[in-house]
């Protein structure tokens, strides 16, 4: 998941996530038209197979009307000159059904055209036995030459003594050409006969589906059967066949969906965008386990030891990465959240220094504090822990300069805290608002330079401007602290000038998580009180 979320997160592949939100809506229009097309197809292929089963149904009733006639008509001796006039008369009907018969004891005694016959026909066993609300006998596609219809097949429907030879019906064209149409008949054991059409499509129909939209290996099937599941008309779309026929449409719909899902990608990353933007993804993550502290280790030059800490911020991100606090401080500012900030840090910090601190050792725990919060009654309560009777902490605040200072407000402030015993410092002197005009108006503890004068090449302005602020600063009586030491002849330079009273930066130590921090001052102990070096 986490993998996931970087890729997605990562500037450099913001292109892909468009390219796959386009290729998600695309595929997923693609697969809604495919869908719809195939229903209206299969509704389609529906109605037609409904309109040519239709013939079949009519047929189908005429021989049932023709059967109750006989049964009320035929009232003369069976096979006398009579029955036979009466039968003509039933058979000269337009119905269709020409053929008519006495049946008994399983045979064909006389017909409609030839009478009386010499030689009883015997039908033998029906392919069809009489059952449901039609009770008729079926005998399919037979030879009528039995019964003096020379080179004519059809079939005998049977009910009790009557019968009716029902002849071939054509399979009435339907209006698709791409359409493979089968008639069968069916009985009710699943026997069935073929009777006319394409054959082999039926027995496409018995299997199940075996892709998409319910495709049977390419094609898409559709059965219908008459009211007693006697008749069954079944329909087959190839799907090449469609392809072709169709490829005007299809190319409309792909165009279309391609348009649609460039529009639609654009939106969902557009929202994607928002939803998932750092300000969102830290808003959210806030004050949800996702601030972590880091704590950057302070050299006392005078004891060579490290003594105290500044506790940097952090947050991790949704996809566990670290983000360092340029990145989200100005969110905070902008959004109101200082104090919350600086709470959740008190809290944190706090819970991980207390459980390692020594008994009988103390620590100095610096924390930036923005303009803004320079509230003496806020700040005693929220950093309440850390000066307590019996803390091992000497606590000390950090004054960013990220605004303008209220002299009068900040001074009576610093008062209050001192008489707390917390030490108040100017951060990144040098660089912040008026830092001389804030340096002679407010009675601090001290300055910490900006590391821009530590880290600068050496020979550069900036480097020999480092001296001058030394100078300056240690004029004032206050105490200094050099940040961004970075190389072991820089800490040395501020060792040998005597005007520098803590330092820290990568060379002394990276800022750090607790365990690492807390081994540092087990190290230092354990070696005699000398400060191991953590090289960056």
């Amino acid at each position: 998941m986490g993998g996931i979320t970087s890729f997605l997160l990562a500037a450099t592949n913001q292109g892909k996530v468009r390219f796959v939100l386009w290729l998600v809506c695309f595929v997923s229009l693609v697969w809604a038209s495919g869908f719809f097309m195939a229903r209206e197809l299969l509704a389609g292929m529906d109605r037609e197979v409904a309109a040519v089963l239709e013939t079949h149904t009519r047929i189908r009733t005429a021989a049932l009307q023709t059967l109750d006639t006989m049964d009320a008509q035929l009232t003369a001796a069976p096979c006398s000159p009579l029955y036979a006039e009466q039968q003509r008369r039933i058979a000269f009907l337009p119905d269709g059904m020409n053929e008519l018969f006495f049946f008994e004891n399983g045979r064909v005694i006389c017909t409609a055209n030839n009478g009386l016959l010499p030689v009883p026909v015997a039908l033998g066993t029906p392919d069809l036995t009489p059952s449901g609300q039609f009770a008729v006998a079926l005998w399919l596609d037979r030879d009528l030459a039995s019964i003096g219809l020379h080179g004519l097949s059809g079939t005998f429907a049977i009910r009790g003594n009557h019968g009716v030879v029902i002849p071939v019906t054509p399979l009435a064209a339907p209006a698709s050409n791409w359409l493979k149409i089968e008639v069968v008949v069916r009985a009710g054991d699943g026997r069935w006969w073929h009777t006319s059409g394409m054959p082999g499509v039926y027995a496409d129909a018995l299997s199940p589906p075996d892709g998409l939209f319910g495709l049977h290996k390419g094609n898409w099937l559709t059965t219908r059967c008459d009211e007693g599941g006697v008749h069954c008309l079944v329909a087959r779309a190839s799907l090449g066949d469609l392809l072709v026929v169709g490829s005007a449409t299809i190319i409309a719909a792909l165009v279309v969906s391609a348009i649609v899902s460039a529009w639609l990608a654009a939106k969902l990353y557009a929202l994607f965008a928002h939803v998932w933007s750092f300000e969102a993804r830290f808003l959210r993550r806030f004050q949800q386990r996702g601030l972590v502290c880091t704590y950057q280790p302070l050299l006392d030059l005078k004891t060579d030891l490290v003594t105290g800490c500044e506790v940097l911020a952090r947050w991790r991100d949704v996809d566990q990465t670290l983000v360092f606090p340029d990145r989200f401080i100005p969110l905070i500012e902008k959004k109101g959240l200082t104090r919350v900030f600086t709470a959740l840090m008190a809290q944190q910090a706090f819970a991980e220094l207390a459980s390692f601190i020594p008994l009988g050792e103390r620590l100095q725990v610096n924390f930036n504090i923005f303009p803004q919060d320079l509230d003496a009654d806020w700040l005693l309560q929220t950093f309440a822990p850390f000066i307590e009777p019996g803390s091992p902490f000497d606590l000390a605040f950090e004054i960013v300069e990220t605004g303008a200072i209220e002299i009068e407000t900040a001074q009576l402030t610093i008062d209050a805290l001192r008489d707390e015993g917390i030490a108040v410092y100017i951060d990144d002197f040098g660089v912040g608002y008026s830092s001389m005009q804030t340096l002679a108006k407010l009675s601090v503890e001290g300055v910490k330079l900006d590391r821009g004068f530590a880290m600068a090449p050496d020979q550069s302005v900036m480097a020999r401007m480092l001296d001058h602020a030394l100078d300056l600063v240690q004029s004032t009586g206050l105490k200094v602290v050099v940040e961004g030491i970075e190389t072991a002849g820089r800490l040395a330079e501020m060792q040998a000038s005597g005007k520098v009273d803590y330092a820290q930066g990568y060379y002394i130590a990276r800022p750090l998580g607790i365990d690492a921090f807390a081994q540092i001052l087990t190290e230092r102990d354990a070696r005699s009180r000398r400060q191991p070096r953590l090289v960056a």
